[in-house]
């Protein structure tokens, strides 16, 4: 299935200055663009393309030369086609393998403004498919009709555009099936076309959401959540906190419930509806369970266990309690981990990073942005400071070192990384006043004195994830900066008169994680990622 999005255009003089993806020597038009994005896993393991020798074309019908698409992780090949397009009018074309292999789907786009995404696997053959399947055996008669009326799906799978559900033999069970990009939110809902009146499922004033495994599965749900023989109980996670601690990004991530009410790890994935930070799923249960047995379960990220809350912990547990008519008391509410404002939590620190210059008789300063739920000041924080022969290598402790500075004048550092610790204090002498001991490393090992060829800039980036305004603060000035895509793509390049807090307008990039590479005078570059909303 080919998917073509629309997206505003954005500065590509910026980018064809910097980066020779983009150059071209014959810009005939600077206002429609072609971006091809082709998944060639399944052609991969098919054995019928070797992404170590061949390579990959977009071939146009028309007077267009080919486009040589390059590759990027996850074995996607794409490439953007910026010359020669007229506005309004429609490309013919069909992706190929080297000079020999044709596919034999016929694709076709149109010249819009702005730039327009065609996204596709070879020969539309996917690794994964999605079957939605909807049980109508609850839909009161006067609602639907079986035979007569359509139950439908209508969301940005279907481009909005309404497609029946076909009824599985004589069941009450109808069912449609899409192949699905597993790194897109799917939006939908489903509806009743009765005779000339629709009627939407109601789900509270919200749509469903979706993001869809690479794999093939059966996704099972009901007309507006409800079955004359069910019980809807809605889980709730808060991950904003996870989010401030980095263990979760909303761009990337997702949220699964892992229970024994689907397998321990069905694909019951949770949405944050409103970006509120609060996740979300509804799950049906038959209503001889109220009051019965116990529902086990835990929440994940990206569905692994390895990444689950409460490691070490019993799972959490819940007994669906009666309700009627009016009220349904089985919305339960929880943070992940346990760690929230309802349940006493430590502080914690981030963005640890260790100022000076790497040489014996410099001043070493530890930096950390402090942090605690429960609004409690920063205390009497503990420091320490280690020698290590290398990243990961055993810890020295170095005698008299419990302060914030610590200065290299002994010959023992020369060679040596050198580590800062924090365990951070609240003021507070509650349980809940000592968080854990965070590290961080130097970037290389000390040198000799005045010698600087292992420093680095220690950078931080704020906002991030950033949806306009980049802020980047240095210990050292910067004079040039360089912003890449994932692929390695340099999307950004600025250079100005040194300075230690540069900003970077990023509104026109595309949302996704990005890498940051700053140079300074005289030491060693640095790199950091970031995400782009």
């Amino acid at each position: 299935m080919l998917k073509i999005h629309i997206r505003l255009v954005v500065s590509f003089l910026l980018l064809t200055a910097f980066n020779p993806l983009f150059a071209t020597d014959n810009i005939n038009d600077t206002t429609y663009y072609f971006y091809f994005e082709l998944n060639m896993t399944k052609a991969i393991q098919d054995g019928l393309f070797d992404p170590d020798s061949g390579q990959v074309y977009v071939d146009f019908d028309e007077s267009l030369p080919d486009l040589l698409l390059l590759k990027s992780p996850n074995n996607v090949y794409n490439g953007l086609q910026i010359g020669g397009l007229d506005s309004g009018t429609t490309y013919h074309f069909r992706f190929r393998i080297n000079d020999t292999i044709f596919e034999s789907v016929n694709r076709e786009a149109t010249a819009l403004p702005g730039t327009t995404d065609i996204l596709a696997w070879w020969n539309d053959e996917y690794l994964n498919t999605t079957t939605f399947r909807i049980d109508a055996s609850g839909i009161p008669d006067s609602t639907f009709s079986f035979g007569t009326d359509e139950l439908q799906i209508d969301g940005e799978m279907n481009q909005w555009q309404p497609a029946p559900l076909q009824q599985v033999g004589s069941s009450k069970i109808f069912e449609i099936t899409y192949h699905l990009d597993p790194n897109l939110y799917y939006e939908y809902v489903f509806r009743i076309e009765k005779d000339t009146i629709i009627i939407y499922e109601d789900l509270s004033g919200t749509t469903r959401m979706f993001l869809p495994p690479d794999t093939v599965i059966e996704v099972i749900q009901y007309f507006s959540n409800q079955d004359t023989g069910k019980i809807a109980v809605t889980f709730q996670c808060h991950m904003d906190i996870q989010q401030a601690l980095g263990h979760f990004d909303p761009s990337t991530d997702y949220l699964d419930i892992a229970a024994n009410f689907n397998n321990w790890g069905a694909w019951d994935l949770l949405y944050d509806q409103y970006q509120t930070g609060l996740y979300k799923t509804t799950q049906l249960f038959d209503k001889f369970m109220i009051g019965g047995d116990t529902l086990e379960f835990k929440f994940r990220i990206n569905g692994s266990w390895a990444l689950a809350e409460l490691q070490g912990q019993d799972p959490r547990e819940y007994v669906i309690q009666p309700y009627d008519t009016t009220f349904n008391p089985n919305t339960i509410e929880f943070w992940y981990n346990n760690v929230g404002p309802i349940v006493p939590s430590p502080p914690w620190v981030t963005d640890l990073f260790i100022q000076g210059q790497l040489a014996i008789k410099q001043i070493l300063t530890g930096s950390y942005v402090y942090h605690n739920l429960s609004g409690i000041p920063e205390g009497n924080s503990l420091y320490k400071w280690y020698r290590a022969d290398s990243v990961g290598a055993t810890l020295s402790p170095i005698d008299s070192a419990w302060t914030i500075n610590y200065t290299t004048d002994s010959i023992e550092d020369i060679g040596k990384y050198i580590v800062f610790e924090v365990t951070p204090v609240a003021a507070d002498s509650g349980d809940s006043a000592v968080g854990l001991p965070a590290q961080v490393y130097t970037t290389g090992p000390i040198g000799g004195v005045g010698i600087q060829e292992f420093a680095q800039n220690q950078i931080r980036l704020y906002p991030n994830p950033v949806e306009r305004v980049l802020t980047i603060e240095g210990t050292y000035e910067i004079n040039q900066f360089e912003i890449y895509n994932i692929s390695g793509i340099l999307v950004f390049n600025s250079k100005q008169r040194p300075q230690r807090r540069v900003q970077a307008d990023v509104s026109h990039l595309p949302p996704g994680m990005y890498i940051f590479r700053a140079f300074s005078k005289g030491i060693l570059p640095v790199h950091k990622r970031f995400v782009k909303r």
